[in-house]
Formats: C-alpha cells, structure tokens, sequence
C-alpha cells in the first residue's frame, strides 16, 4: 500500500466513477483499476460496488475511505508545513460555517484574518451542522463554526462567545414600542421557524417551549432571510441571531428588531476541529478573531 493507492481511492469515491478519477490522478483507468485491485487483495474486502450509476463505496469500504482522507490530509498538512516554513497559519485551511453565521459573522471578520495572517488560504464551505460534522470527520475539513449542542466525540471546541436572540416583529405590532420584550407578552403569538436541518431552529424551538410560546409549523423559511421577509409581510413574529440583526442586517422599515427579557434568549458558537488536528495554536489565533464581533456586541440595544 502507498499513498498513491490512497490517491485512488479517495478519488473514485469522491467521483463515483473510474475514468473521471483516472483523469483526476492523471493516471490511465486500466492502471487505476489494476492498483485498487491490488488494494482490495491487500486489505481482504471489496472496495467498491459498480453499478448503472457508478462506483459507490461499500460499506466495509466506508471507514477505509474515511480513513485515507485523513492520511492524505495529514500528508498534505506536512507539505504545507514544508513549504510556509513550519508556519501553520501559513497555507490552506478548510473552515466550514453554518449558515445561519455564515453570511454575517464571516464579512466582519476575514479583512482582520486576512491581514493578520496574510500567507493563510482560507476555503470557507456553508452547510448545515450535521453535513459540517461528517466533513470534519472525514477529513474533508480541519475546522468548522458550529453552535452546541452536538456530538462532540473526537473533537474539540474553542468557546467564540455567546449569540443573543432577538426577536423580529412586524413594525406596526402593538410590542414594537417597547425596547425588551418580557416573554409573558408574547402569549399566544406565533413564532415562525426555519425548516428542519438548520441547529438554529432546534434552538429556537427549545427557546418557545421554555418561554411557552407557539411555534408556527404552517409556513417554514429556509434561512434568516426568508424569515425576515415573512416577518415583514406581516406572517408573524421570529427569533433571529444577533449577528443577523446588526451592520447591513440591521432592520428595515417593515421590521422591528427587539430584546427579549431572558437570559436563556442566547446560543453559544465555537469552532470545532478534530482532537488530532496538530495546529491547535493556530486554531486559537484564528478563534480570537472570529470572537471579535461577539465580544464587541453592545449590550443592550435600544428602541428604534
């Protein structure tokens, strides 16, 4: 077994098929089909399962392409090493963001990474947590911006800080004037959702249920911004993040945007790389940075 055989591997699976793989590696699919050959002879299982719609890992295969992904990081990782002169913020690094941070913390935040570590290459990759879950374990990221809970086994999570809820309501709601919200004058209102997937509407469902309020189940948004507009349109009220509510995301006209009196009204983020990852100095600098917006959120916000 040699790496270039985990090269194969990798990409057959990634691919689904032996030619576009071949093309991949720059090798010819007959040399590709006869080094996994030898692979599958030397490991003692079937890699792959070939059918009408390609090759697909079979399931004694699945931990063994997981397995190599990480390898061929690791390899990677030590050439990057290599090159930027044993700098870890020198190189590629692979962020993966849930999307209900993403598009608001991230603008705030790559300007300052970027001038503070100038020879670092950031690959950012938006989708929900569990998809980011799996992607870390699989090697396919180093780190992730992630909201707990979650399943932590394997991995390790630097604190960035805790994310309010406020709460958007349309601007001619008779609650609009006040500039906090006790909870007990939401009853009976109904708080739209984000469709299933996203952590934030689990979060926000856990939020209704411990402040008795009703979540809608009607109509579902598929982001923050598909809330704010159902907000708008007068459909109801809903909990955003706080990073989604300030700079170009502060409110509108059609849209309020108020303080709930609660302090269960708030999530924590963090970012999450694998207990092996060797760099977990580097993952501090970069966590301090993408703290910043967190740290710096004004405590109160007052009435419009």
């Amino acid at each position: 077994m040699n790496l270039r055989d985990l090269d194969y591997l990798v990409a057959v699976a990634e691919t689904g098929q032996f030619a576009l793989a071949a093309r991949r590696c720059h090798v010819s699919q007959p040399t590709l089909s006869m080094q996994l050959r030898k692979l599958e002879e030397e490991l003692g299982l079937v890699l792959f399962e070939r059918g009408p719609r390609g090759a697909v890992p079979t399931a004694e295969a699945r931990p063994v392409v997981a397995q190599a992904r990480l390898v061929l990081e690791e390899v990677g990782r030590l050439r990057e090493l290599a090159r930027s002169g044993g700098d870890p913020l020198s190189g590629t690094l692979r962020l993966g963001v849930i999307p209900t941070v993403g598009p608001y913390l991230l603008p705030q935040v790559l300007p300052a990474v970027r001038k503070a570590h100038p020879g670092l290459r950031l690959l950012l990759r938006e989708a929900p947590t569990a998809r980011l879950l799996d992607e870390l374990a699989s090697g396919e990221l180093e780190a992730a911006i992630l909201s707990p809970p979650f399943d932590e086994r394997g991995l390790v999570a630097l604190g960035l800080g805790r994310e309010r809820f406020l709460m958007a309501l349309p601007s001619g709601h008779a609650l609009a004037g006040l500039a906090e919200i006790p909870p007990e004058a939401l009853a009976g209102e109904t708080v739209l959702m984000l469709e299933q997937g996203h952590c934030f509407r689990e979060q926000a469902m856990g939020l209704c249920t411990r402040l008795g309020l009703r979540p809608g189940h009607e109509v579902e948004a598929g982001s923050v911004e598909s809330l704010r507009q159902m907000v708008s349109v007068g459909l109801g009220m809903a909990l955003l993040p706080e990073l989604a509510t300030a700079g170009p995301f502060a409110q509108g006209a059609e849209v309020a945007i108020r303080h709930l009196a609660h302090e269960d009204a708030a999530r924590e983020l963090a970012l999450v790389s694998r207990r092996s990852f060797p760099h977990r100095a580097a993952l501090e600098a970069i966590a301090s940075l993408l703290a910043g917006p967190l740290r710096d959120a004004p405590p109160r916000a007052g009435a419009a």
